[in-house]
């Protein structure tokens, strides 16, 4: 038997930083929300071999440092697995774009194993394995729309964000993680977008007070060359608001109508060829192949 995990991207709707730990690691606050970008990760369990095999449709992922296969690893370490397993993915959310494609891998691994097992750790347990992989996947387990906090792995469900489209750009080149928070690090200013008040609009149901409230405080620090420009694309078709996402590069703007969102697509796409129209979804879907 065989699980296939549809895995979505996330963008971050709100993103501050509130401090540093003794350990290095900075504490955040921001607002996730899955998107209907997903990658494809198929997991099948090996009863006569021990190891695990890992492919890939980006050969240059295929290796065991990648975060899947030490979610693989983890998973059999953590409920004494000793059947091996394979593990295919199918990559289509861009590398390096604040989407926690490499997470939302991960998760659908762990997801994935831990149904053809029986269910051996409960969904909070799962997410406290998945903290060990990265930041972002236990919210990739999770998914829809959530609040989190110290580094991003302590969530809390939030209401989810209302109808709209959601055109994500990725422009060429990345940004890593470290190199963004060294940016951030060293800025003589940055901004603190209100996380908490958009918390308070999504409960509320007030649309316009999330729209008010999209920000991003890597934004500035990062200076990335297209953000700006692609802002600028997206707010002239008409974005309730446009922001770059995680520690970028890839930028969304948030839309209520769909014609406006497709028209920002078309114009985007002939400049950034990875770019996408989206919408809010759930997390992990999961379907079993016999």
């Amino acid at each position: 038997m065989k699980i296939v995990a549809k895995a979505p991207a996330k963008i971050n709707l709100s993103l501050d930083i509130t401090g540093k730990r003794e350990d290095g690691y900075h504490t955040l606050q921001t607002v996730f929300q899955s998107v209907d970008w997903y990658d494809s990760v198929s997991v099948e369990l090996l009863p006569h071999r021990e190891e695990i095999v890992f492919s890939c449709s980006d050969k240059a992922l295929e290796n065991s440092k990648n975060t899947v296969y030490k979610a693989a690893t983890l998973f059999r370490e953590t409920v004494g697995l000793s059947n091996g397993c394979a593990v295919s993915v199918e990559k289509n959310i861009p590398q390096q774009a604040g989407l926690a494609g490499g997470s939302a891998d991960s998760a659908g691994v762990l997801a994935a194993l831990n149904q053809l097992t029986g269910y051996p750790l409960s969904a909070e347990a799962l997410c406290k394995l998945g903290a060990k992989i990265g930041a972002d996947v236990p919210f990739c387990l999770l998914g829809g729309t959530a609040f989190g906090e110290d580094t991003g792995i302590t969530l809390t469900p939030l209401p989810p964000l209302c109808s709209c489209y959601i055109v994500i750009a990725k422009p060429d080149g990345g940004v890593s993680t470290p190199q963004a928070y060294a940016r951030w690090d060293t800025a003589k200013e940055v901004y603190h977008p209100d996380v908490n008040g958009m918390c308070a609009a999504l409960r509320a149901g007030d649309a316009n007070g999330v729209f008010d409230r999209v920000g991003n405080t890597f934004e500035k620090p990062l200076a990335l060359p297209h953000t700006e420009s692609i802002c600028r694309i997206l707010k002239n078709n008409g974005a309730e608001a446009a922001c770059l996402s995680g520690s970028g590069s890839a930028v969304f703007g948030i839309f209520r109508q769909a014609q406006n969102a497709k028209c920002s697509v078309q114009q985007l796409q002939t400049l950034y060829p990875q770019t996408r129209l989206c919408r809010p979804c759930d997390g992990i879907l999961l379907k079993t192949v016999e």
